[in-house]
């Protein structure tokens, strides 16, 4: 053999043993893409599930809120849910108050007046045990959220409740009716001992007892009241 030919067959076998090598090569690339594709796959599926989690865990805070909100609502409707009622019932008590305040002494002490007086006890203590509160006004510091002022004494300093002239009433926290006052000045501590005010049903009653021969008048007055 010729050293061309021999040349020639070399070649040849290094053509033929290179071959393998390409082969595989070609045989990792394509694994590598696939491992990539596969990595992707992965990031995405993980973002999906991250967004699933997200807005579950939002959906959750929600219905929570949700919930907070319509138990508050259900029970300030209870608490609430009379406040017309009452309202309506305001003026009865008001007359109440005017008649008692009228009312002379000896006659307090009547039994039929005993008997309006428990009337009026019992309507008033029903409604404080739905939650009705009278606001407190006399000698307060007025407060155009609690009270009205539709009479004013001039003066100096901070306005200051003087009379009141209608009761003001709040159903829970929330005022129903303000109180109608007259507004002044700050009055001294005489003025205050000396200054007329309402005067409740039990009050009225205990002035009763104390007043000289109020029960002798009472009973003297029972059949001409009761005529």
């Amino acid at each position: 053999m010729t050293a061309e030919a021999e040349t020639t067959r070399a070649e040849g076998g290094a053509s033929a043993s290179g071959a393998p090598a390409g082969g595989g090569s070609a045989e990792a690339r394509e694994l590598e893409r696939q491992l990539d594709e596969l990595r992707q796959e992965l990031r995405a599926a993980e973002t999906r599930a991250q967004e699933n989690l997200d807005r579950w865990q939002r959906a959750q805070a929600d219905l929570a809120n949700y919930r907070r909100r319509a138990q508050f609502e259900r029970e300030e409707l209870e608490k609430f849910a009379t406040a017309s009622l009452i309202s309506s019932l305001l003026p009865v008590l008001d007359s109440f108050d005017r008649a008692w305040s009228t009312l002379p002494g000896q006659f307090r002490r009547l039994t039929w007046l005993s008997g309006v007086a428990m009337i009026h006890s019992q309507l008033r203590g029903t409604l404080e045990r739905i939650g009705l509160v009278e606001i407190e006004a006399a000698d307060q510091p007025f407060d155009p959220a609690l009270h009205e002022a539709i009479e004013h004494e001039s003066g100096d300093g901070r306005p200051h409740v003087v009379a009141v002239l209608q009761a003001g009433y709040k159903l829970h926290e929330r005022v129903l009716r303000p109180t109608l006052v007259k507004v002044g000045p700050k009055p001294t501590t005489a003025e205050t001992e000396g200054a007329g005010s309402h005067v409740s049903v039990p009050e009225a009653d205990q002035q009763a007892d104390q007043a000289p021969g109020a029960r002798d008048a009472a009973a003297d007055a029972a059949p001409a009241a009761t005529g």
